[in-house]
């Protein structure tokens, strides 16, 4: 009752109604307008939507797969690793309980180390570890460290003075100076893994090395081209081979070492080596530097290195040889005089003055006065109070001794041969029993070895003088006063007053040879010191065999001989035959079968020597016995006679060797059978030939 309710009017419902079909047409004009542009948008939408969908399946769909089979693949990785790991313990705990059980029963454990990686940890041991017969060499290397800074030290100032000169002297005029600027071998020395002493029956040592070389080494060769520096760095050396090093000759003079003879067995297993050029660009880092290395290593330095070849180092003084010989001297020593002690000596008292007068009535009246050292007094007493030898050589390898002596004139009739050349002397010295020298004489066979004096004879009385003037020192040089103001002229004076005094020195020996030789030649001996005769006669080389050869060929066979000259030159050259005579089997004698005392005959180039016959009866006689047959031509043949006694007995045997075979094998050891017998009997020699130049 208190609100009234207000009835629209009936042109209102006509209004609303006209208002929404405005609206409704308006929405269908624009949906006119709108759905050609909507339509391709929403079926895009769409389509997108339907994309998205699909790729986001397969992806998930492809995660849970991935993950299935992951979680799959890392199950059985961890199953094999857990059964991996309970093999390793079950082995582990089985090694171990065999260990323990070993070390019961006193057994080697085993190693516990897989046989792959033993075989690879191998290959980089040292050699005595692998080799039985290769000794370690712990006491060389330590050598080596304690030499190693002089011998960086000495061999790269010997790297200097010797290489520099060639360089300088081969490089074009462009290059204004080349030389180097730093030589240096590094602070690690080698170091050798192990040494290996080979057998040899000739008269060295050789030892096979295992070297391995990692130094520092720093080399910086350095050339100045139009004032432009071009330096060329060598550095970081890295070696390792097998190196034989044989010591030969050994020599009885101190330091025993005559040379030593460097071969590689093979090329280096591992080489390496740096070489840099500016702007510091490493030439062994480009593609084929190695190869181009090793190429070169073939090329150049096997030929050189690689064994059979070898580098030759000297130690001593011509590798501790002796010069080449150009002949033989033939000496028969007849015997002596004047080595009893006289009251009336040369330089004693009124005796000097008398064997002075007479030495100038010797030389008709005339002003000589003898230049020859006398002996002193007390070596001629001793002469008497004793036996002496004479000692006689041409060279300090082999000195003969004769027998030794008590009188004052005694008698050798022994005949001897010697190797020589022009500049070498003969040596006599007279020693008594006990090696104390009592007087020397040392004659220049320069005049007594010519060409024209070839199959001559000459007779020697050789005095003996005073040993003391022979036997001088050479000079020492003089030291600095003080080593640290020292100047290089103090420096070139001490150097040439240490050569004037070689000059002296040599000068003062020589006028003593020449003395000596001037009284030796005399036709009287000298009154006044002991005196040796002999008689001397030189051959040289080849001669007999060219003489016989040129005697015995024809005119028809003269241009033959001509053209095989060349090829025959080996066996023209004559050596040494030494001939070891050590032992005889079963040498029986032919008429009776019994027993005998044998004895060895061997003949070669007209030279002949025989053993002592055994004092007993045997037939399995020890000799033991060396003879060395001299000028001996490799065509020439040995003649060995077993016979009864002496050498004119019974003959029981003998046998002919070729020196030719034994030249060719240089030594040659072996039983032979003796022909001219029915019986089995055998000597056993060992031959051994060198040529003599």
């Amino acid at each position: 009752r208190g609100f009234s309710t207000a009835q629209p009017p009936p042109n209102s419902a006509m209004g609303v109604a006209d208002a929404l079909g405005a609206v409704s047409g308006a929405f269908g004009a624009v949906g006119g307008m709108v759905l050609p542009v909507a339509a391709p948008v929403y079926a895009l939408i769409v389509w997108l939507l339907n994309e998205i969908s699909s790729a986001f399946s397969v992806y998930v769909f492809g995660t849970c797969i991935g993950l299935l089979l992951g979680a799959t693949a890392v199950a059985a990785m961890r199953g094999s690793l857990a059964r991996a790991d309970a093999e390793a313990t079950r082995k582990a705990k089985v090694a171990a309980a065999d260990a323990q059980k070993s070390r019961r029963d006193g057994a080697i454990p085993p190693l516990p180390i897989p046989p792959d990686v033993l075989a690879e940890a191998l290959r980089h041991l040292p050699r005595w570890t692998k080799e039985p017969d290769v000794s370690r060499a712990s006491w060389l290397n330590n050598l080596l460290d304690a030499l190693w800074p002089h011998v960086d030290t000495s061999v790269s100032q010997v790297i200097r003075d010797s290489v520099e000169p060639m360089l300088r002297s081969l490089v074009p005029p462009l290059v204004s100076w080349i030389g180097f600027e730093k030589v240096t071998l590094g602070p690690t020395p080698p170091v050798v893994g192990g040494v290996k002493v080979m057998g040899s029956n000739s008269e060295e040592v050789m030892l096979e090395l295992e070297v391995v070389f990692a130094s520092g080494a720093d080399v910086v060769l350095a050339a100045y081209v139009f004032g432009v520096r071009v330096p060329v760095r060598v550095h970081d050396l890295q070696l390792r081979a097998n190196v034989r090093v044989t010591f030969t000759p050994l020599v009885d003079q101190l330091p025993c070492l005559g040379g030593l003879e460097v071969s590689l067995m093979s090329l280096p297993q591992h080489a390496d080596v740096g070489v840099s050029i500016p702007p510091g660009i490493d030439l062994m880092s480009l593609p084929g530097a190695h190869s181009l290395l090793r190429l070169a290593l073939w090329k150049f330095v096997a030929p050189l290195m690689v064994y059979p070849a070898k580098m030759t180092v000297p130690i001593m003084e011509n590798s501790g040889i002796e010069p080449t010989s150009t002949g033989m001297i033939k000496l028969s020593v007849l015997g002596g005089r004047g080595f009893a002690a006289r009251a009336k000596l040369a330089g004693s008292g009124a005796g000097a003055a008398r064997n002075e007068r007479r030495a100038t009535t010797m030389n008709g009246g005339g002003d000589f006065k003898s230049s020859f050292p006398k002996m002193p007094l007390g070596g001629l007493n001793s002469l008497v109070a004793s036996r002496y030898l004479v000692q006689l050589h041409t060279r300090e390898s082999r000195k003969i001794t004769l027998a030794s002596k008590s009188s004052d004139a005694p008698t050798w009739d022994e005949t001897h041969h010697f190797l020589t050349n022009p500049d070498a002397c003969l040596t006599a010295t007279v020693m008594t029993t006990n090696l104390k020298e009592l007087g020397r004489c040392e004659i220049p066979l320069r005049r007594l070895v010519a060409d024209d004096r070839a199959r001559k004879t000459t007779l020697l009385h050789i005095p003996l003088g005073d040993p003391k003037p022979y036997l001088v020192p050479l000079p020492v040089p003089k030291k600095p006063v003080s080593y640290t103001r020292v100047t290089q002229e103090e420096l070139d004076a001490l150097a040439e007053d240490h050569e004037m005094a070689l000059e002296k020195h040599a000068l003062e020996l020589a006028t003593l040879r020449v003395n000596a030789l001037d009284a030796a030649t005399r036709p009287s001996p000298l009154a006044d010191v002991p005196v040796i005769t002999c008689e001397l006669e030189f051959t040289p080389l080849g001669l007999e065999e060219k003489t016989s050869s040129s005697n015995d060929a024809t005119p028809d066979s003269a241009s033959e001989s001509a053209s095989e000259e060349e090829g025959d030159d080996a066996d023209e050259r004559r050596g040494i035959l030494t001939v070891f005579v050590t032992r005889g089997v079963r040498v029986l004698s032919e008429a009776t079968n019994g027993e005998t005392r044998p004895c060895a005959t061997a003949t070669c180039a007209g030279q002949t020597y025989t053993t002592e016959a055994p004092l007993e009866k045997t037939k399995n006689p020890i000799w033991d016995e060396e003879f060395l047959f001299f000028n001996v031509a490799p065509s020439e043949t040995l003649r060995l006679d077993v016979r009864d006694g002496n050498a004119k007995g019974e003959f029981l045997g003998g046998f002919d060797l070729a020196v030719r075979e034994v030249a060719a094998n240089k030594e040659l050891s072996e039983m032979f059978r003796l022909t001219g017998v029915s019986n089995a009997a055998h000597v056993f020699l060992k031959a051994r030939f060198a040529y003599m130049s």
